[in-house]
């Protein structure tokens, strides 16, 4: 494959040339944007995927934004929130004379709207919901409700067309960072609802006469094929917006992908082959790599009241099964080169912290790093040894990076008494299992759905991951107690329970932190992006 591309690169490059060059543009008030799967419905309230929200993000605005350094910044609002002294209620002016693309004057009382229906979806249909729900008057959301006039007293009220009053339940020092996610965006009542339509439903989402309170409008949706945005002449900056017209393209492949961009048919290509781009000079020099990227890649340890294999409640053995991984050989199997690290904490790399940077705040010489005489010592001292190895399952879903890594962790293992046999399942399947705590290991990986440590300390409070495969009161206590202050000492006590979560207990096991590289073509500028993979086309433009 690789010899294959290489003789390919130079009719590559003169197309890429072509296209891109100064003069050779075909189109330049065009971006041609590739995409690495479906989109769903463009329904602010029910998207939780990044490639649905990558694209509401060019069509609607919220009353917050994040920056490079994962800093909320306001959009629409005026400024940051004014918070009364007790961190419950915030009060939020928006800025006067933003209007929809329709030309109908954009309110308070819309935001209002959206979030009052997103909460009474319930988190079964709009997961995202479960942020509005830290708004006094909503419940749980685990079930929905029949329509949003059900939810009484609701904490939200437009005092005005330019004022929200939010009122929470409980002290969040992330909230501001809460109202960047898309189900905090504006929806219009008269739209939703249109003709007596069920406002709990997506069917008005895709239909091509909705206004957008943003830079572009849809004006064709194909979810599995292609989907083109339009520029808003209503926006209140559109005389910032270069671009006429965006074309999103369904493109699963990455090796299409990637292919596609070098032969000068994409502008911006979104899930391309990692290994080719670091192994092709003019591919990697127009790479743009969002750094830092907030994700993590991680083994998830069932060690739950329901899992079979009870060595895995021995935290010794969770140990030295940490102990006993080879860090450098998983990095090396990825592939990712310079875009991924080794990560010895749950929270990765781009999470503000205290004093800058919360996983660089507190250094650990120990943890983390490979000691196979450790791991031995731990699991012969089980009765383990090379004729009397520990069994264990591990699951993944079925992508080569998976299986590579996978296949490292258990040479490595193998030299520490462990027969780490390797489960594959197709990717519906194997989040099911994960879900449903079937596995006694599996791989996990996310993202930041806000820029906090809470991000990912919260997925495992609560008694309410699926599985249960944490189910620990010390460590409940520890972040209920760190959520009542503000702070570094906030900050500080996070700190404290994600080392009892990781290093004490053992509960997962960080492998690396890595970044997947877009392309762009090398005349396109403008784009600008945040830490959580999202990316922003309304200010781009071709020199």
């Amino acid at each position: 494959m690789k010899k294959l591309l290489s003789s390919l690169l130079c009719f590559a490059m003169v197309a890429t040339l072509t296209a891109c060059g100064g003069g050779g543009r075909a189109d330049s008030t065009l971006i041609r944007v590739a995409l690495g799967g479906d989109c769903e419905f463009l329904d602010p309230a029910i998207v939780d995927d990044s490639i649905t929200a990558n694209i509401l993000a060019q069509m609607y605005e919220g009353l917050y934004k994040l920056d490079k350094d994962g800093v909320a910044q306001p959009s629409v609002a005026e400024a940051a929130p004014e918070i009364s002294d007790d961190g419950l209620t915030y009060t939020i002016k928006l800025k006067s004379g933003y209007t929809w693309s329709d030309g109908e004057a954009l309110k308070a009382s819309d935001y209002v709207y959206a979030w009052k229906r997103a909460s009474a979806m319930g988190i079964g249909k709009a997961y995202y919901s479960q942020f509005i729900n830290k708004i006094v008057g909503t419940t749980d959301g685990a079930k929905p409700l029949s329509s949003p006039d059900d939810i009484k007293n609701f904490g939200a009220v437009a005092k005005d067309d330019n004022t929200i009053v939010i009122t929470l339940k409980e002290k969040c020092a992330y909230f501001t960072s809460l109202l960047t996610n898309t189900v905090f965006y504006p929806l219009r009542k008269d739209i939703v609802e249109k003709d007596g339509g069920n406002p709990l439903t997506n069917n008005w989402a895709d239909r091509l006469d909705n206004p957008t309170n943003g830079a572009f409008r849809a004006t064709s949706i194909n979810a599995k094929d292609e989907i083109v945005l339009e520029r808003n002449e209503k926006y209140h900056a559109a005389d910032e917006v270069k671009i006429e017209k965006i074309s999103f393209k369904v493109m699963k492949d990455s090796d299409t992908q990637t292919s596609g961009f070098q032969a000068g048919d994409l502008d911006w290509a979104t899930s391309v082959n990692n290994e080719t781009v670091q192994n092709t000079e003019d591919l990697k020099k127009q790479a743009y790599i969002i750094d830092p990227f907030v994700c993590n890649y991680y083994i998830l340890i069932n060690s739950g009241d329901e899992n079979t294999n009870k060595a895995l409640k021995d935290v010794d053995i969770r140990k030295a099964i940490s102990y006993g991984i080879n860090r450098q050989n998983v990095l090396d199997a990825t592939g990712y080169g310079d875009y991924a690290y080794a990560l010895d904490k749950l929270v990765p790399v781009g999470i503000p912290g205290a004093n800058g940077d919360y996983n660089e705040e507190v250094k650990d010489d120990v943890y983390g790093s490979y000691d196979k005489a450790k791991a031995q010592e731990i699991m012969k001292s089980k009765g383990y040894s090379e004729s009397n190895m520990l069994k264990l399952t591990y699951k993944y879903n079925d992508l080569p990076l998976h299986k590579d890594v996978a296949q490292a962790i258990q040479a490595s293992l193998k030299e520490v008494y462990i027969d780490f046999q390797l489960k594959v399942e197709e990717k519906e399947t194997f989040f099911k299992s994960r879900d449903d705590g079937n596995f006694e290991l599996a791989r996990h990986a996310m993202t930041a759905d806000f820029l906090d440590p809470m991000a990912y300390l919260s997925m495992y409070y609560g008694h309410s991951l699926a599985g249960n495969t944490v189910d620990d009161d010390k460590y409940e206590a520890m972040i209920t107690a760190a959520e009542k202050l503000d702070g570094a000492e906030r900050i500080n006590k996070l700190h404290e329970a994600e080392k009892y979560l990781i290093q004490e207990q053992c509960y997962m096991i960080p492998l690396f932190g890595y970044t997947d590289p877009f392309l762009k073509a090398s005349d396109l500028e403008g784009i600008t992006s945040s830490p959580e993979g999202h990316y922003d086309l309304t200010r781009a433009y071709y020199k």
